[in-house]
């Protein structure tokens, strides 16, 4: 049967649930759309509606009582109560175009019109009392107008008026429960519908202000004031429920009640009744989803309705926030209803770490403000309401909540109610007010109000973190949004007062308005005329000139999957030159070879893209397409127009004819052809341009263009890093998830059980305060940290230690027992169990630079050798010249190693350097045979590993979790032939290291999952400077308070870090004080596809890791749909035996859960992107478990929803090898050793051996290099393109360009590192003077603190750029003796750079260092975000000497980015 049903895929987008009417399951309610009405006379068209139902259910009476609604007056169809074998029948009957169950929907939740320079709704009824539907000065309701005030509960005929001049409520469709408490009338309950049509048509109101409270203070106004409004209520109850048979009534009837535009804020849906009031010349504007920043989910694409973005305004609220150290910072608040009291107070501030219940039960915040900073892995407005709640009710009389940079989260403030102070902070504010109270015994602070600041110092507009993004799973040759608009924080009438709300309903009346205005202005244009105009005039710039930014994560230049043709400019769209029209009979075939019958469709489908649009999206271009469009003159009559295209990324684009002329008395249309074709072969993702035509006056009419080149018939984007688990995680908290399986069987909404769980423990970085002994009350571990040792010999400074602790606890014999370890080799101190008030009294000692609780941290977790052009057999690179890395000593701290493993043979190696001062420490499992001439020493460090992490360890530096030994065989592993992953044949080539050659030295400070004690690693840099390491390579999750590693660079030691394993939010990179290396991670050029075949004989295609399949795995088997792939949903339905559809992020418990219910294999369902394959290992490669992304996710909903038993067969993954890095270094499914064998680990971790083994070869090389020199000449030395000259990418939410906070400097490039020409060096003094004002005492530092970016970094970030600032940099001539250098400047968007001298010269003889300086000059006054560029020096020869370069403006001395 071909049911035409609509499978619950809004699951992946927005909240969308198939919900049964009743609780009778026997009969519930579904829509049937029957297209185009055959009659005029509406009661014709019902009287046929009851008797085709009759014809189904078998008696006229039954079926007029079935009927709930009959769709009579714009299209012909009803919403009728039906068992499925009704629906089913139903389906079949010639004159049917779809049967589907009724689905419930969101809505989308005056600065703004002064912003942009410058009717009817459909939503949560009105309140139509509010001042901004006053009537005076209207005249008589237009003679056209057919509709009706219905009136209701709290709603008479009165209560309509000529500007309100009429309304309509469906209430029908909707459960009791949500109607508990609402109004059966018009009138607004939740406030949603009367924000909305105040904002479209608001007559002007002046002294409003938010709840009154004097914030945004001002005139309320809507951008059609003079308009008149419809209101037709589909969305009921406080969580506006909308229902889908109630809004197609609502359509209906506003067809034929004569409104001119249709606006809709309301969540995504097939709407089909829309196409027949764009049919009729009602344009149709609709929000577009608050599931952003991730990609693939802009709801309500339909080509022939409006699809609106959100964006901010110029508008921000800075609060002060002053901490008892006279310290002033700013973030973002509501904060209004203060008392004087409470302004002058300061109040006692705690750290509430995460604010969930347990943190707050385990500290006293009665009467306190609390700092809440919680997991990153979830969207802060998703948290903070309940946050607020739960402070509120504990006590505290203040909140400061941390937030990753951007989130327009200000509404939520609205639970404080505007006279608790709620504060947003940034990362970077809040590690300011964490080291205040950290370091403060009683911590204070006092919160001012609120501020409005309006105006060009906001950096705006900016599209909102939360609008959702494309492309289009549905449609994707269909390129949405459409435009953006204001959305954020917008104030309209609520209720008798006005407020704030944020979301694209917001923005949806702004574009609802426009629309209007258009249509006063030229009544004879088609709905596609407007929306071209409206597109095509849209601004891609701020108002100076800077490319406007997408707020996510991290933030990013937006795109067109952001805003669509850009941000709304109305004034421009009155006058667009030319339009792209769109005759309704193309929208009508469209919908019939897409959501319709699809007869006669087989040419069409392929053709998607040739819809006249003010757009072109390709997704599959694979050697060259032909796109064609049509325009229309509607300026002057005599033009000439130009094309200036802008072309994709890899794209080569041609048009034909580049001139188009239109005279007096020709035609006033002109068609032209756009020939894309492919320059590079590559499986890609999306890249962007655009295409204008220009007049040479006034008229500039651009589109957006995206472009996807494929390889193979497949789409599937799944080669790249996990990106949706937070926001994922955001709309299941939010819709309450559910299970929803194949045809139409019940979905009931199915509560979450708690937090995201964590893919895995050695992926993320959990930094926390750990007792280190049961006794926790009394003592725990401390470092004292003491600096620079003032002895040689190491005996004599462990007795100091003993003497100054010694003075403390009164005892000698109880001051050696206490300590843990003392540090004497590199640098002076120790760990000791102490008291808290032994602690205080150790950190006023002149001699101790800080006293600290020990902290925890986790381990950060073959082709890429290959891949970064370091072939084992190639001769003049640099690992030949390196000699492999002969001899070099390597010492990794991590979680041990295991010597047995092929990787360390130490097979043809000479003796042990005799500078080698270390040792082999044995324990269990590990004797004095264990090391080698490879693995030449190894010690362990257990002392602060707690009892749970040492419980089945060896205590000995054996290797239990695997990353050691994985990250050691990465860096030095000797070659070893066909290996692969688990010997599966995934992966399969030769293992080896980037430097085979070089010593291994083991440290192992990492215990159990992977837990790292912090006086462990500090023992462990202590005794690799004594042992004489060359370089050391950390890959853990740790702080910036790391001083050992300072010592270790004083003494030339190269320290590599992990950056982190915490994106992809922004100020979250880990280990970045300047004198180490700080390692981000790239994918290589290998990815796994894996076939999916479905019953229909369709193929797709995702990822997996599945290799070990038999004859019988070869078999279809049955497809079931599971949104939440819990244990509560796996009780409610049969997985036994089927391959499951999970609609939600994956997880080892969950894939654990269905091989125990009996499952024979997974696809999961992603948002966008996923590289973390190796998390799929759980399956052991026996049963299927494949990574799909949205939009093939969407083909097998399709498919699973239209036929009686779905089947789908997995064949195994085949390894591919191509072309393209993203960024950094290498570091996701590397293959490397694991014990006996190989496996794929990803992560930082996995990207900072690669960086260690390049060190390593350096260091062979150029063995009079100082660790900054190497640093520098790794960092210049880097790419910023790929191989075929394209910009890396950042995967994201959304993917990007990557920029310098990014990947640094860029990706790493071997080679020519090893001749950077210039390099940055650095004195190690230098370092300790940055070390002592930023980290240390801060001792003589008030003149240096301003000037920490004149440290001699490769690379510039200015953070407080008010005028101008001026950078000093040095750089040292390393390559030919004779050398002129010319310096090229990529200036930061905003700002000017000039360079002083801009050529330098080295002659033999002369100096073989230059200085100069950097003068920065921002070219606008704004409180901005950082913005990039790039400083080159270029000599005639092979040299190109680039570094990174981040400026951010500010206007005050505060640089809080929250707004």
């Amino acid at each position: 049967m071909d049911s035409r049903s609509t499978f619950s895929a809004s699951l992946l987008l927005v909240l969308v649930l198939v919900l049964p009417f009743f609780a009778n399951a026997s009969s519930r309610l579904y829509i049937v759309y029957m297209g185009e009405k055959k009659h005029d006379d509406p009661s014709a068209i019902t009287a046929s509606h009851h008797d085709i139902l009759t014809s189904v259910i078998g008696s006229k009476d039954r079926a007029m009582k079935s009927i709930v609604y009959s769709y009579k007056h714009g299209f012909s169809g009803f919403a009728a109560m039906l068992t499925e074998s009704q629906a089913e029948e139903l389906a079949k009957l010639p004159e049917v175009v779809s049967v589907k169950p009724n689905t419930y929907h969101t809505a989308h939740t005056t600065r703004s019109w002064d912003f942009l320079g410058v009717n009817y709704y459909e939503q949560s009824g009105i309140w139509p009392e509010s001042r901004s539907f006053d009537d005076h000065g209207y005249g008589p309701v237009p003679a056209r107008w057919k509709g009706k005030c219905q009136t209701g509960v709290a709603f008479n005929a009165t209560a309509c008026n000529r500007k309100l001049i009429g309304v309509r409520w469906y209430s029908s469709d909707i459960p009791d429960k949500t109607l508990k408490g609402e109004y059966l009338s018009a009138r607004d309950l939740s406030g949603h519908g009367t924000h909305i049509a105040s904002t479209i048509v608001g007559g002007q109101v002046w002294n409003v202000s938010h709840k009154q409270g004097g914030l945004a203070a001002g005139v309320a106004r809507g951008g059609a004031p003079r308009a008149r409004v419809a209101v037709y209520k589909v969305c009921w109850g406080p969580g506006i429920s909308c229902g889908g048979a109630g809004i197609l009534a609502a359509i209906d009837d506003a067809i034929n009640d004569g409104v001119d535009v249709i606006s809709m804020s309301i969540g995504p849906g097939e709407y089909d009744g829309t196409l027949h009031a764009v049919a009729r010349g009602i344009p149709v504007v609709l929000s577009g989803g608050n599931d952003g920043p991730t990609p693939q989910t802009v709801g309500n694409t339909l080509p022939w309705v409006i699809t609106v973005a959100d964006s901010t305004v110029d508008r921000t609220f800075p609060t002060f926030v002053s901490l008892g150290n006279d310290e002033k910072l700013v973030g973002q608040s509501l904060y209004y209803n203060a008392t004087a009291s409470s302004c002058s107070k300061f109040r006692e501030l705690v750290d509430g770490s995460s604010c969930n219940a347990e943190a707050l039960s385990s500290i006293n915040v009665t009467g306190k403000f609390v700092l809440c900073s919680p997991s990153s892995q979830v969207p802060p407005r998703l948290l903070l309401g309940s946050i607020i709640r739960s402070v509120t009710e504990a006590g505290a009389t203040g909140l400061i909540f941390v937030q990753y940079s951007v989130s327009n989260t200000l509404d939520t403030l609205d639970a404080c109610n505007g006279s608790m102070p709620c504060v947003l902070v940034d990362n970077e504010m809040a590690r300011i007010i964490d080291f205040y109270i950290s370091s403060t015994t009683k911590p204070v602070v006092k919160v001012s109000p609120a501020m409005n600041v309006v105006g060009s110092g906001v950096l705006s507009p900016r599209v909102g973190a939360f609008s959702s993004r494309g492309p289009s799973t549905l449609f994707p040759g269909v390129l949405k949004p459409d435009i953006a608009a204001p959305g954020v924080s917008i104030l309209a009438a609520v209720g008798d007062s006005y407020q704030f709300m944020s979301g694209t309903s917001m923005a949806c009346p702004h574009v609802s308005a426009v629309v209007a205005l258009l249509k006063m202005v030229h009544p004879d244009w088609s709905p596609a005329m407007i929306k071209s105009a409206i597109v095509t005039t849209a601004s891609v710039t701020d108002r100076f000139g800077m490319p406007i930014q997408a707020d996510g994560l991290p933030r990013k230049v937006a795109d067109p999957f952001d805003f669509g043709g850009g941000h709304i400019q109305p004034d421009r769209a009155i006058d667009p030159g030319l339009v792209y029209d769109i005759n309704p009979i193309e929208y009508t075939k469209f919908f019939n070879c897409t959501l319709g019958p699809k007869d006669q469709c087989e040419s069409y489908m392929g053709q998607l893209y040739q819809l006249n649009l003010p757009s072109i999206a390709v997704p599959d271009l694979k050697d060259t397409v032909t796109v064609s469009r049509t325009v229309t003159n509607v300026g002057v009559e005599d033009a000439t127009y130009n094309v200036v295209v802008d072309a994709p990324a890899g794209v080569s684009v041609s048009v034909e004819p580049s001139v188009i002329t239109f005279t007096r008395r020709g035609s006033k249309s002109a068609t032209f052809k756009v020939t894309f074709t492919a320059r590079q072969r590559v499986q890609g993702g999306y890249t962007f341009g655009s295409l204008t035509w220009l007049d040479g006056s006034a008229h500039s009419v651009r589109i957006p263009v995206a472009v996807r080149t494929i390889i193979q018939d497949f789409v599937a984007d799944t080669s790249a890093r996990e990106a949706g688990r937070g926001q994922r995680a955001e709309r299941e908290a939010r819709t309450g998830g559910g299970p929803c399986v194949w045809r139409w069987k019940a979905a009931a909404r199915a509560e979450r059980e708690g937090a995201l769980a964590l893919c895995s423990a050695l992926l993320l970085v959990l930094v926390q305060l750990l007792p280190f002994s049961a006794n926790a009350s009394t003592t725990k571990l401390y470092i004292v940290y003491m600096g620079e040792k003032k002895h040689d010999d190491p005996s004599v400074v462990t007795a100091s230690h003993h003497d100054t602790l010694t003075s403390v606890l009164g005892s000698k014999d109880g001051a050696m027992k206490s300590i843990v370890y003392s540090y004497k080799h590199g640098f002076s101190g120790f760990a000791a169990m102490l008291t808290e008030s032994q602690a205080e009294e150790l950190s006023k000692f002149p001699e101790v630079i800080y006293v600290k609780p020990n902290t925890y941290y986790k381990a950060h977790t073959t082709r890429s050798w290959d891949f970064l052009g370091l072939n084992y057999y190639e001769q003049p690179g640099l690992l030949k010249k390196a000699n492999y890395g002969e001899d070099v000593i390597i010492g990794v701290v991590d979680t041990g190693i295991w010597p047995e493993s092929r990787s360390f043979s130490d097979e043809g190696y000479g003796p042990v350097p005799a500078r080698w001062k270390g040792v082999c420490q044995t324990g269990t499992a590990f004797n004095a045979t264990s090391c080698n001439r490879k693995i030449i020493g190894a010690r362990w460090f257990s002392g602060d590993a707690t009892a749970d992490n040492l419980e089945g360890e060896y205590l000995s530096p054996r290797d239990f979790n695997s990353h050691g030994t994985h990250v050691a065989s990465t860096i030095a592993g000797g070659q070893v032939w066909n290996v692969s992953h688990r010997g599966s044949g995934l992966g399969a080539g030769v293992a080896r290291g980037g430097a085979p050659r070089a010593r291994l030295a083991v440290y192992k400070a990492c215990w159990g999952v992977g837990s790292c004690g912090e006086a462990s690693v500090l023992a462990a840099v202590d005794h690799a400077i004594n042992d004489g390491v060359d370089v050391l390579s950390l890959s853990l999750g740790l702080g910036t308070e790391i001083p050992g590693t300072l010592h270790a660079v004083a003494r030339g030691i190269t320290v590599v870090f992990a950056g982190g394993n915490d994106g992809l939010k922004q100020q979250n990179v880990g280990n970045n004080v300047p004198w180490v290396i700080t390692v981000a991670a790239s994918t290589i050029d290998r990815t796994f596809p894996t076939v999916i075949s479905l019953g229909n004989n369709e193929k797709l295609v995702g990822q997996s890791l599945y290799y070990e399949a038999t004859a019988s795995s070869s078999k279809f088997n049955m497809l079931v749909g599971a949104p939440s792939c819990d244990a509560k949903t796996l009780a409610q339905i049969n997985v036994t035996g089927n391959v499951v559809l999970c609609l939600e992020t994956y997880n080892k418990v969950n894939i654990s859960l269905l091989a125990e219910a009996g499952a024979k294999g997974i696809i999961f369902a992603q948002q966008g992107t996923v590289n973390l394959l190796d998390v799929l290992d759980t399956c052991n490669g026996i049963m299927p478990c494949v990574v799909v992304d949205n939009e093939i996710a969407n083909r097998i909903i399709s498919y699973g929803t239209n036929i009686s038993t779905p089947m789908v067969k997995v064949s195994p993954a085949v390894t591919v090898v191509g072309s393209g890095p993203d960024i950094a270094a290498p570091g996701v499914s590397i293959l490397a050793a694991v014990r006996d064998s190989y496996m794929f680990m990803s992560g930082t971790s996995m990207a900072c051996p690669h960086v260690s083994a390049v060190v390593a070869l350096l260091k062979s090389v150029h063995p009079d290099w100082s660790p900054a020199v190497i640093k520098s000449a790794i960092i210049t030395t880097a790419s910023v393109t790929d191989q075929f000259g394209m910009p890396i990418q950042a995967e994201g939410l959304t993917r990007k360009v990557a920029d310098p906070f990014d990947f640094g400097g860029g990706h790493i490039d071997p080679d020519k590192a090893i001749d950077p020409g210039l390099v940055y060096d650095i004195d190690p003094k230098e370092y300790t003077k940055f070390f002592d004002c930023s980290l240390g005492p801060k001792d003589d530092c008030e003149s240096y603190m301003g000037q920490l970016y004149n440290l001699n970094l490769p690379s510039i970030a200015v953070p407080d750029l008010k005028d101008s600032v001026t950078v000093w940099r040095t750089v040292t001539n390393v390559g030919g003796p004779e050398a002129t250098y010319s310096v090229a400047i990529e200036a930061p968007a905003g700002v000017n750079v000039v360079v002083e001298p801009q050529v330098i010269k080295f002659a033999i003889g002369g100096s073989r260092t230059a200085t100069f300086k950097v003068m920065f000059t921002a070219r606008q006054r704004i409180q901005g975000g950082y913005t990039f560029g790039s400083l080159t020096w270029l000599d005639d020869a092979t040299h190109s000497v680039r570094i990174p370069v981040a400026v951010r403006t500010i206007i005050q001395d505060f640089v809080s980015d929250t707004s």
